[in-house]
């Protein structure tokens, strides 16, 4: 995982989420924060504008659980128009914290959107220094590092994070030393004492970077700069969308097997895997960055380009030390690709602990 740096200087101006070269978004997430079992229904609107030349339209939106109701505009959005997707979550499944998904399909559009609806459902109403317990004087944050999701080269990808005043008199928030392609709308917040707001968070695809990375921001909470961070996560991969059926043709394509099953092992005994990956389609096959799952996986051998017709070994090592049997101990390594079919190649050490 990348770390992005931030210069100190002022938070940029919010930009929506853009999908596919179509459409732009209000958001991708919805948040409704902390609500009770007593709240009853809770609805929300994502407004879709058309950014291209010619109509869009949206095909179907499938819902990830029967508890969320949808209905979206059923026409063509003409260029420069807006529709929306409206949701409204039941919110009779109890007290419990909720991520529920929208897959939203275009005409002539291969990849869905993904949209989220997030909160937490308590028994009872609780203080706010109890649910933002994550804090920077009077300004609250339920976590300290915020998922905003996963995005594609030459995308921008928003969400709405709820953010609380947990003091009693008003106060103002804005942002410095941050990270390059993270913005906040609006850039400067008020909040007013004991109660909630929402902050606009936008990071924007460069292909500096990929994988998985984490922005930073510094809270400014009445003028005054915050002596730590914010952080916010999002994963970039590359972007398919407009290639044509020539240019898939014409792609690599990666032939592997991604599982390694080591030999059983007492704690601390390194484990060293090897995978093959092939390279059976018509230009070179590019890595662009590895991620994994554990800190203790260091890379050996590998290639960064595999040529057509060729093939190439991937060697890490997994440190073992202070695993325990009979508990999770998966290894997994992430490739990001070029692959139209394999924009992600996955690679799992199976470890066994005696």
């Amino acid at each position: 995982m990348v770390f992005v740096a931030g210069a100190c200087l002022s938070a940029g101006a919010f930009a929506q989420s853009k999908f596919a070269g179509i459409v732009s978004l209000d958001k991708t997430v919805h948040d409704w924060g902390d609500v009770t079992v007593k709240d009853g229904p809770l609805s929300c609107t994502f407004t879709v504008t058309n950014i291209s030349d010619e109509p869009v339209q949206i095909r179907t939106v499938a819902s990830s659980c029967g508890c969320t109701g949808v209905t979206w505009t059923m026409g063509a959005i003409q260029p420069g128009e807006a529709g929306t997707v409206q949701a409204t979550y039941s919110n009779d499944e109890g007290p419990y914290a909720f991520d529920k998904t929208l897959t939203v399909s275009f005409v002539g559009v291969r990849k869905p959107l993904v949209l989220h609806l997030r909160g937490v459902v308590h028994p009872k109403k609780l203080p706010l220094k109890e649910t933002y317990t994550v804090q920077f004087g009077q300004l609250g944050f339920r976590e300290s590092e915020i998922k905003i999701g996963n995005l594609s080269q030459g995308e921008q990808k928003s969400a709405e994070v709820r953010v609380a005043n947990v003091g009693k008199k008003e106060i103002t928030v804005s942002f410095d030393c941050v990270s390059p392609f993270l913005s906040f709308t609006p850039s400067e917040l008020t909040i007013a004492g004991n109660s909630t707001a929402i902050l606009g968070v936008t990071i924007t695809a460069d292909r500096s970077l990929w994988g998985n990375n984490v922005y930073y921001a510094t809270p400014v909470v009445n003028g005054v700069r915050q002596e730590s961070r914010i952080a916010f996560t999002a994963a970039t991969r590359e972007n398919f969308d407009s290639w044509t059926e020539m240019q898939r043709m014409a792609a690599p394509s990666a032939d592997y097997d991604g599982s390694f099953a080591a030999d059983p092992v007492e704690a601390g005994t390194p484990i060293k895997a090897k995978f093959k990956i092939a390279n059976t389609g018509r230009s070179p096959l590019q890595i662009y960055k590895i991620d994994y799952n554990r800190d203790n996986i260091t890379p050996g051998l590998v290639p960064l380009s595999i040529k057509p017709g060729s093939k190439a070994f991937f060697e890490f090592e997994l440190d073992t030390a202070g695993m325990k049997p009979d508990s999770e101990n998966l290894g997994i390594i992430t490739l990001y690709t070029n692959d139209p079919h394999h924009s992600l190649i996955h690679l799992y050490i199976d470890v066994i602990i005696l």
